[in-house]
């Protein structure tokens, strides 16, 4: 199963991969903080999430396209 997920995520275009790594961490997020906290804490935790797992992402896609250079 963590072969097929490495495949997807490879073959998958990296712009469309890094909004659906930010979607799903800002709902993974955002969902709890919103009924815990309110709809403020929610766009701005939620954000926050997003924006850094897109980040990580970007650079795991960078560095592993670089090894296989």
């Amino acid at each position: 199963m963590i072969h097929a997920l490495a495949d997807l995520v490879m073959t998958t275009p990296p712009p469309l991969m890094v909004v659906i790594v930010f979607a799903l961490t800002y709902f993974m997020v955002g969902l709890p903080v919103h009924f815990t906290r309110g709809a403020g804490y929610r766009d701005v935790l939620g954000t926050m999430a997003g924006v850094f797992a897109a980040l990580v992402y970007i650079a795991l896609a960078v560095d592993s396209h670089a090894n296989v250079h």
